[in-house]
């Protein structure tokens, strides 16, 4: 009788050790995940003990912990994403408005007959409501990434926007006693796109040309296993570095004369990827070739 007290004893003492030791590595573990949460940490949890009961609790805590951090690094890449992207269209909605100050200016301080008074009000007419468009249509991709939507396509004649933007231009580059060269072999080629977005991308293509370069633009559509539109222009300096064309405020010293911001092939650069296709730049002699494709 005496020995089975004892045994009993031992057991109890055993267990109430055993129970003491849980309690002390459950209070770790919550200790543990404070400490992770307060910190903002991705530390994982840990225990002392081997028991299968606690271990799988672990697991699956530390599931949870990497499966929070994968979700604020994701979240704070994004809104980093959305900051910049907004920043970059406020710098380029100036373009157009430049443009119309310009012109409104030529108007107050020259001696300009009654007909080119009302040619130069029509082309300040048309910057503004370029302007207008972009401010409509720039909200309202705000509104979408914010949201998480997803972009609207629908299916588009590329040729025609391409056009559009191009007579977009015209202006700037005969006064400039240059020209816009379009190699094409069709009238229309259907895409599923977003038409505010790829009329972007092409603004910012030939308004780059037009700023950092000399020379005619020259614009090539090869139609083969997928679309390929090639921007092709003289380099004015020879230090530009191509690796580095499409990172935002990337600029060379002819463009801060110029006044670039080097935005506007960072945003074609976003807005092509958010279409489902690429851009990328070569280099040919004296050449600079920016790649679209989808």
């Amino acid at each position: 009788m005496e020995l089975v007290i004892i045994v009993l004893i031992v057991i109890i003492f055993l267990l109430i050790t055993y129970l003491f030791f849980i309690k002390r590595d459950l209070k770790r573990i919550t200790k543990s995940i404070v400490d992770t949460k307060q910190d903002d940490s991705n530390k994982l949890i840990h225990s002392e003990m081997s028991l299968k009961e606690i271990s799988n609790l672990i697991k699956e805590i530390n599931i949870l912990i990497k499966e929070c951090n994968n979700g604020k690094i994701s979240y704070n890449k994004k809104n980093k994403h959305l900051r910049k992207m907004i920043t970059n269209i406020s710098h380029d909605l100036r373009t157009p408005l430049t443009s119309a100050l310009g012109y409104i200016d030529i108007i107050l301080n020259s001696d300009l007959s009654e007909l080119e008074k009302e040619k130069d009000l029509k082309i300040i007419e048309e910057r503004l409501k370029r302007l207008e468009e972009l401010i409509n249509s720039f909200f309202e991709f705000s509104l979408t990434i914010s949201n998480n939507k997803e972009i609207e396509l629908q299916n588009i004649n590329i040729i025609s926007i391409l056009e559009e933007c191009i007579a977009h231009y015209y202006e700037d580059y005969k006064n400039a006693d240059r020209k816009i060269i379009f190699e094409n072999t069709k009238l229309k080629y259907q895409i599923k796109s977003n038409k505010d977005m790829l009329t972007r991308i092409f603004d910012n293509l030939i308004n780059n040309a037009f700023k950092h370069s000399k020379g005619d633009l020259k614009i090539k559509i090869d139609y083969q296993n997928h679309l390929k539109i090639t921007f092709s222009n003289i380099i004015i300096d020879p230090n530009l570095d191509i690796d580095h064309l499409f990172d935002e405020f990337y600029t060379t010293d002819i463009s801060r004369t110029k006044g670039g911001t080097g935005l506007g092939l960072a945003i074609a650069k976003e807005f092509a990827e958010f279409l489902g296709g690429q851009i990328y730049a070569t280099r040919s002699k004296n050449n600079l070739n920016i790649i679209l494709e989808f």
